[in-house]
C-alpha cells in the first residue's frame, strides 16, 4: 500500500510539473503577443482551487483530473467580444502569432527537458569506470578490436569518463547506422578503432542494450558473499548464519563473488546445501535446504540471505561520479535532450509502420509505477525521468491528431496552402475523429498497464 500512494504521489508532481510547463509556454507567449487569456488550468474537471489575477483578466484554476490543462484565450468563435478587445482575441492574430502559441507548449516542454539535464549533469551521476570486462566472440566490438582491460577514453573525439558517459549520444549513433571512432588505452598504449553500425539490420533498442547491440561489457565490481542481514524464519535463520558473515563454500565449491551464490542456490531445486561461513576469523558449517517462491509464473529457491550489492557497489574503485562545469552541462544537456527526442520520433514512426512493438506504450499505471522507482533511486534518476516525460510529451502534443497541438498546427498549414482556415464542419468532423483516435490510443495503454498487473 505503501508503494502504491508514493507511486501516485510521484505521478501528480511528475504530470502537475510537466503540464504547468507546457501550457505556461502557450500562455507566455499569447500573452507576449499581445492576445488576452482568460483562463489558466492545470488539470480538467471540477475546479479545486482558483484565484483571479491582480492585473489581467486570467483567471488560475487548479483542477480535479491532473491528465492535462488548458489554456482558454478571448476568441470571438466562445466570447462576446468587445470593440475595444477585438485586437486581443486568439482568432484576429495573424497566422504565424498563432501557430507560435500553439507550438509554444511543445517547445516548453523540449525546453524544460534540457534544463533538467543540465541540472542532471550538474550535480553529477554515478557510473562504472570505462573499462572493458567481456568481449563477446565475433560481434561488433571484436571485430573492431576491443579487448579486455581497454579503457574507452574517447567517443567520436568527445572525452569518456564513465562508461554510459555518451548513453543517449551512441545510442542515436546507432539508430542512424553511423560510424563511430572509439578511443581505447591498455598499457598506456592509445589506439583508434572503429564501428560502421549500418552494419546491423535488426534492432530493437527497447529490448536490447547498448552492450549487447554492441557486444562489449564493462568491468563490475566484485560483490563479495557477505551477509548484510537474514531473513527471519528462513532457512538461513534457522541454520544459524548471522548479518556479518562471509559465506566461503557451498557443496565444497569456494564463493568469490554473491552471483555464484546465487546460482548454486537457484540450482539446488531444494536439495540439501552444506555452508561453510566465515565469523569472526572462525570457520563454520551449517546445513539448509532452499525453500521455493513463486515469482512470474516461476519458481525461484532461496534461503533468505540477503547481500547488500548497492553498499559495496558504491565503495567500489570501479565507481566513478561524473560532474560536468556549467558550459559542458549546458551543451550536454541540450544535445542529449536533442538526442531523445529523435530516438523519440523514430519510435513513434516504428509503431506507425507496425515496425516497433506497441507493447512499449505505457499509461498512467505504468507510468506512476516508473515516477516512483525513479523517485526512490534518487533526486537525479528522478529529474532524469522528468525530462523524458516531458519530451514524450511534447512530440505527442505535435502529432497531428486534432485536439492536440500538432492538430491545431495541421490546421493552420490547411489555411496558410488553402487561404482561409477550415469550415465549422470540418472542425467538428476532425475534433470528433481526434477525440476517438485518443481514446483508443488511451485504451489500449490502459489495457497495456492492467496486462503487465494481471
Amino acid at each position: 500500500m505503501g508503494d502504491i500512494v508514493y507511486n501516485v504521489l510521484s505521478f501528480i508532481v511528475a504530470i502537475g510539473v510537466l503540464i504547468t510547463f507546457h501550457e505556461y509556454g502557450h500562455f507566455w507567449v499569447a500573452k507576449k503577443l499581445g492576445v488576452t487569456v482568460l483562463k489558466f488550468s492545470v488539470g480538467f474537471g471540477p475546479t479545486i482551487y482558483k484565484f483571479p489575477a491582480k492585473k489581467s483578466a486570467t483567471e488560475y484554476v487548479i483542477a480535479a483530473i491532473p491528465l492535462g490543462g488548458y489554456v482558454r484565450m478571448l476568441d470571438e468563435s466562445r466570447d462576446d467580444v468587445s470593440d475595444d478587445l477585438l485586437h486581443t482575441a486568439f482568432n484576429r492574430q495573424p497566422l504565424y502569432k498563432r501557430s507560435a502559441i500553439v507550438a509554444a507548449g511543445p517547445l516548453a516542454n523540449f525546453l524544460l527537458a534540457g534544463l533538467l539535464y543540465v541540472l542532471v549533469y550538474s550535480i553529477g551521476n554515478t557510473g562504472l569506470i570505462p573499462n572493458v570486462g567481456a568481449v563477446a566472440e565475433n560481434e561488433l566490438a571484436d571485430r573492431a578490436g576491443f579487448a579486455v582491460g581497454d579503457e574507452v577514453r574517447a567517443v567520436n573525439g568527445r572525452v569518456n569518463k564513465s562508461w554510459d558517459d555518451h548513453h543517449f549520444f551512441l545510442l542515436n549513433q546507432i539508430v542512424s547506422g553511423n560510424d563511430v571512432e572509439f578511443t581505447l588505452s591498455n598499457d598506456g598504449v592509445e589506439r583508434n578503432v572503429h564501428i560502421d553500425f549500418s552494419e546491423l539490420e535488426d534492432i530493437d533498442l527497447s529490448t536490447d542494450s547498448i552492450e549487447r547491440v554492441m557486444g562489449v561489457y564493462p568491468q563490475l565490481p566484485t560483490i563479495r558473499p557477505i551477509v548484510h542481514s537474514v531473513v527471519a524464519g528462513s532457512p538461513a535463520d534457522r541454520a544459524g548464519i548471522q548479518s556479518g558473515d562471509h559465506i566461503a563454500q557451498i557443496n565444497g565449491e569456494s564463493i568469490g563473488e554473491w552471483r555464484e551464490l546465487i546460482r548454486i542456490v537457484s540450482e539446488s531445486n531444494g536439495e540439501t546445501l552444506t555452508v561453510q561461513y566465515r565469523r569472526d576469523k572462525a570457520l563454520h558449517n551449517a546445513t539448509l535446504n532452499a525453500e521455493p517462491h513463486r515469482v512470474e509464473e516461476r519458481t525461484i529457491w532461496r534461503v533468505g540471505i540477503l547481500i547488500d550489492v548497492e553498499e559495496q557497489w558504491q565503495n567500489s574503485d570501479l565507481v566513478v561520479k561524473v560532474r560536468l562545469g556549467p558550459v559542458e552541462a549546458i551543451l550536454r544537456g541540450f544535445e542529449t535532450t536533442w538526442s531523445i527526442i529523435t530516438l523519440t520520433t523514430r519510435l513513434l514512426i516504428d509503431l506507425l509502420r507496425f515496425e516497433g512493438s506497441a507493447d512499449a506504450i505505457g499509461g498512467p499505471i505504468a507510468i506512476a509505477e516508473h515516477a516512483g522507482q525513479a523517485a526512490q533511486a534518487g533526486l537525479n534518476n528522478y529529474l532524469s525521468f522528468l525530462a523524458l516525460l516531458s519530451i514524450t510529451l511534447g512530440i505527442l502534443n505535435l502529432l497531428p491528431i486534432p485536439v492536440l497541438d500538432g492538430g491545431h498546427l495541421m490546421f493552420h498549414l490547411y489555411e496558410a496552402i488553402v487561404g482561409s482556415p477550415p469550415t465549422e464542419r470540418m472542425l467538428i468532423w476532425a475534433n470528433q475523429i481526434g477525440f476517438a483516435l485518443l481514446l483508443g490510443i488511451m485504451g489500449f495503454a490502459f489495457y497495456n498497464d492492467l496486462s503487465r498487473i494481471f
